[in-house]
């Protein structure tokens, strides 16, 4: 099951219940299959997109998957975050390459901020 999924999983086991289709894939489980892709790879002057993207992550029960998949990526918002943002936070955040490590930082950061 994944960690940030809200789906209450199925008595003895770690699978999503609630008719999770697919519950070892974040992505079925974020908030954005609802909206219009280009909203999250606005252009990076457009603050209004930003803004409603932004609203439409801090509700996703699956934010910190997606800061780690979009971690390294140079386009686009991933977890709540812009491009530049993330950026950034590489930049203040010196995290190991060590997998597990790495996951669980970005996650944190994900929900914390």
């Amino acid at each position: 099951m994944l960690k940030d999924c809200n789906h209450p999983v199925i008595e003895g086991t770690q699978i999503c219940g609630s008719g999770c289709k697919a519950p070892d894939d974040w992505q079925t489980h974020a908030k954005c299959l609802d909206f219009d892709p280009d909203l999250f790879f606005c252009e990076a002057d457009d603050a209004e997109s930003i803004k409603k993207a932004v609203k439409i992550c801090m509700d996703c029960p699956v934010r910190g998957f997606c800061l780690e998949d979009g971690w390294t990526n140079k386009w686009g918002i991933w977890g709540s975050f812009t491009a530049a943002e993330r950026e950034r936070l590489r930049k203040a955040f010196k995290i190991s390459n060590v997998t597990k490590e790495k996951r669980k930082v970005i996650r944190v950061i994900a929900h914390r901020l």
